[in-house]
């Protein structure tokens, strides 16, 4: 975790708990009332932050939002954020590299709460005006703090296994995040939470690429008409639903390209392409160069 030390910009290193050299995918700290926290910054590591005591604003992105106790919220790797106005704030954070971790982060994806807590929340989160953050009562508080500690304790005393250890403790972690974000959401309308809706729609496109999947398909399972899901689905992910579609089926002909030896042909039907010739295209002029090309660049040796 190293890495995360040399990657934080006007922070103070001594804030957070790790140790230089330390091979974890995840690292804690705690961070009260500090002034340093009024600079803008980013890093390459995703961050978990719980309010657990004052108040203050988080600026995100440009956009400005109040804080106060129980307030859980994840900040995105690259995303520019700062703190101001703190009045005896006490942030609780977490902070972890999603490759290094010891599951695939697409099997958390099956997990109710996980995409929309995880990604959606922060993405669509000037949409919302940050409505949609996690409030955790007392008692989840209490145990997001016993895994701070199980996790600080790992690396404090580096012992045999120890980095394979706080991953899956955070991955337990992330589990009781996402039931949490879960059960807080089915407590409001369900049938108005745009991101609840979405997240189903999604879910059925990462199980369904392959296919045929139309518009009318997808509104159907948002719960609206196709005009009202075009408008809700652009605003939320910033693109459309056929080009997100499109985007998901060529990261996938991507890997395939990577981990397999298939031809073009099984690689375009595997993906939902109509043909082998339509995916080169979209592949060049996606990623710039040919499928072909693609592989012959990253063959392993």
């Amino acid at each position: 975790m190293s890495k995360f030390v040399n990657n934080i910009e006007h922070m103070d290193y001594s804030d957070f708990f790790l140790l230089a050299n330390c091979d974890s995918p995840v690292a804690v700290n705690m961070v009260k009332n500090k002034m340093t926290l009024g600079n803008s910054h980013q890093h390459d590591f995703q961050e978990m932050t719980v309010v657990l005591d004052g108040s203050g604003l988080y600026e995100y992105q440009g956009v400005t939002y109040s804080l106060s106790p129980g307030d859980t919220y994840i900040t995105p790797a690259g995303m520019i954020h700062h703190y101001h106005n703190q009045q005896n704030l006490v942030l609780m954070n977490f902070v972890w590299y999603p490759e290094k971790l010891p599951i695939c982060q697409d099997k958390l994806y099956d997990i109710p709460g996980y995409r929309t807590f995880f990604n959606l929340e922060p993405q669509s989160r000037s949409v919302f005006n940050f409505k949609h953050r996690l409030k955790l009562p007392p008692e989840h508080i209490y145990t997001m703090q016993m895994y701070y500690h199980r996790i600080k304790n790992e690396l404090t005393a580096k012992s045999d296994g120890f980095s394979l250890n706080i991953g899956l403790i955070f991955t337990e972690l992330l589990i009781a995040v996402s039931r949490f974000y879960h059960e807080k959401e089915h407590h409001k309308d369900e049938i108005n939470n745009e991101l609840q809706k979405l997240d189903k729609v999604l879910t059925f496109l990462n199980n369904n690429f392959m296919n045929q999947i139309s518009r009318s398909k997808a509104a159907k399972i948002f719960g609206s008409s196709e005009s009202t899901f075009s408008r809700s689905f652009k605003r939320i992910m910033s693109e459309s639903f056929f080009n997100y579609l499109l985007n998901l089926r060529l990261q996938h002909a991507r890997m395939m390209l990577l981990n397999s030896d298939k031809s073009m042909s099984d690689i375009s039907e595997a993906c939902g392409f109509c043909d082998s010739n339509y995916l080169c295209y979209r592949f060049r002029k996606k990623f710039g160069e040919s499928p072909y090309q693609f592989r012959l660049k990253n063959q392993k040796t």
